[in-house]
């Protein structure tokens, strides 16, 4: 069953069980959905009003874009379960003899590099909503400019949560140049991610301010 096909009641029941999935790389996908839900709520928000005319094709633009990343958090969601449990399903191998061994080894390495791929597709998209968010804040209707704000922090939160999966799994990679191109990459973005959250709360903080 796919975990978005829960209601929110019961996803955060499962999470609170003793199983390992869905877990913190779920969750950070999960947040940066709401991130990217807020955006296009904000965006049609604008567009919709008579008052925002100028920019309503700008807004519909960011709201089909944020559309397209809430559709694809969405499905990292799963994604990122099911790459833990194909991690777990390679630690569960045989490994009586040297063949085994060498077979067991090489399901790892490849599990976790396959486990990877979720988070910083996660941390991406996270980039992305913030990037969106940024030009919003600056166009989007006063009203739902809060609205904003929790956008980019659910963003950031996502991406620090997807990071963290990302350097644990990059950590258990025999290729040690592999595993830096990940962590460097990441880091980059977390960077990039927490420099336009910055600039947004900061706009919001002085639009509150008066």
């Amino acid at each position: 069953m796919s975990l978005t096909s829960l209601s929110m009641e019961a996803f955060t029941r499962k999470l609170a069980s003793a199983d390992p999935t869905p877990g913190g790389g779920s969750v950070a996908a999960a947040i940066g959905s709401f991130g990217a839900g807020l955006v296009r709520m904000v965006a049609l928000l604008t567009s919709n009003s008579p008052k925002y005319a100028a920019v309503a094709e700008r807004c519909n633009a960011t709201a089909q874009s944020a559309l397209t990343l809430t559709d694809e958090l969405l499905k990292l969601v799963d994604e990122d379960s099911a790459s833990f449990d194909r991690v777990s399903a390679a630690y569960r191998l045989p490994k009586s003899s040297d063949a085994e061994k060498s077979a067991r080894s090489q399901a790892i390495q490849s599990a976790l590099e396959g486990a990877i791929d979720p988070p910083e597709r996660v941390i991406h998209a996270s980039n992305q909503i913030c990037e969106l968010a940024a030009e919003l804040v600056d166009i989007g209707n006063p009203s739902a400019l809060s609205d904003i704000g929790c956008a980019a922090l659910c963003a950031q939160a996502a991406a620090h949560g997807a990071a963290l999966n990302v350097e644990i799994n990059a950590g258990a990679l025999k290729n040690r140049e592999l595993a830096r191109s990940h962590t460097e990459r990441v880091h980059a973005e977390l960077a990039q991610v927490g420099l336009l959250a910055e600039v947004i709360l900061g706009k919001l903080r002085a639009k509150a301010d008066g």
